[in-house]
């Protein structure tokens, strides 16, 4: 089997597996996974991805929009960009309509200490945000103003982003924190890699979405400048990142690898990282793809932590692993840039892929 044949039936098993996933309606997990198997089919051709993709969301939104009453606060875990995606691509009312009420619901969430919480409806959590709030919210909203040439979504993805970024960033490391608690002003205690991971997601999907002349997008393209250079230095020596990324006594986590190689490789071919780009974010791309490479079973299965609550370092160390599609989406989108760009076959030519 030649190289290309080997990385495009990598690629498939990969896909195979995330498709074989029970979603449920709705969690993080599952947005990420749905975008990369939306990626998928349109860089293969292959309609089976996009149709599986299809069939959870639509009638999904037929349902919610059938009920005639406000989306409830749980919903706001449902994938909006993926909503507004296959708008835009079959001009189907129905998403947009979707998209709308989901808009409504994110404008409707109560603040605490001048952030939007999720759960106001959970005693425990009713005053707790996440860090991967950021990868859906954010980016969802500046997509909607986009899609719909209406700057008050965009406003509120700028306040939205403005204000997470605000309480969990970690300025001493550069890093984001897990969670944050608005009633008692106090970050969790650990700079989670995959949260980091979700945290460089929603800043580059929500810059992408913003005009170039915004001072917000100024501010988050530093932030996320600096965050990915904190991240190239805490790289562990096999490619991958540990689960705290500031603790080299925790275990790997190839989650944090998928979003990290993805994350990155999409801000460079957008233009994001022009100020850091060079042969040090490179060998780090290439080191991490090696990694997962290494990390993927033959049938596409990459191992990863279990959905995390926040907690304290024990939480993450001893979080069982899976198969799950907050793994299985960020390593399709890294194998589909890196394919995409050639880099495959330059890391192939230098010996960088061992797998």
């Amino acid at each position: 089997m030649t190289d290309e044949r080997r990385y495009a039936a990598i690629m498939r098993a990969v896909t195979e597996r995330a498709m074989a996933y029970e979603f449920k309606v709705w969690g993080f997990g599952e947005d990420i996974c749905l975008r990369a198997l939306l990626e998928f089919s349109r860089h293969t051709g292959d309609v089976r991805a996009a149709e599986i993709v299809v069939g959870l969301v639509r009638p999904w939104c037929v349902a919610r929009l059938g009920t005639k009453t406000h989306f409830p606060y749980a919903d706001h875990v449902a994938p909006g960009v993926v909503i507004l995606d296959l708008h835009e691509t079959t001009g189907d009312e129905v998403y947009l309509a979707a998209a709308l009420e989901l808009g409504e619901l994110h404008r409707s969430f109560p603040e605490v200490g001048g952030v939007a919480v999720h759960r106001p409806d959970l005693k425990g959590l009713n005053n707790q945000i996440w860090v991967d709030c950021m990868a859906l919210d954010a980016p969802f909203l500046a997509r909607l103003a986009r899609v719909t040439a209406d700057e008050a979504w965009r406003d509120l993805a700028i306040t939205n982003v403005s204000s997470y970024t605000s309480v969990l960033h970690d300025p001493a490391t550069d890093l984001f924190r897990h969670g944050f608690d608005a009633r008692t002003r106090t970050q969790s205690d650990c700079n989670w890699a995959r949260g980091n991971g979700w945290a460089m997601h929603g800043l580059i999907d929500t810059i992408a979405e913003l005009p170039a002349s915004l001072a917000a997008r100024a501010h988050l393209t530093t932030l996320l400048e600096r965050q990915v250079s904190a991240v190239l230095r805490r790289q562990a020596t096999r490619g991958a990142w540990h689960t705290v990324l500031d603790d080299f006594e925790t275990p790997l986590e190839y989650s944090a690898a998928a979003f990290f190689a993805s994350g990155v490789s999409k801000a460079l071919r957008l233009g994001l990282l022009d100020a850091i780009a060079g042969s040090e974010l490179d060998l780090m791309l290439e080191r991490a793809v090696t990694a997962l490479l290494t990390a993927t079973s033959d049938d596409g299965s990459l191992p990863i932590s279990f959905a995390t609550p926040v907690g304290t370092r024990d939480t993450y160390v001893n979080a069982p692993l899976g198969v799950f599609p907050w793994g299985q989406g960020p390593l399709l989108l890294t194998l589909i840039e890196a394919q995409a760009s050639g880099s495959l076959g330059a890391r192939r030519r230098t010996g960088g892929i061992t797998a």
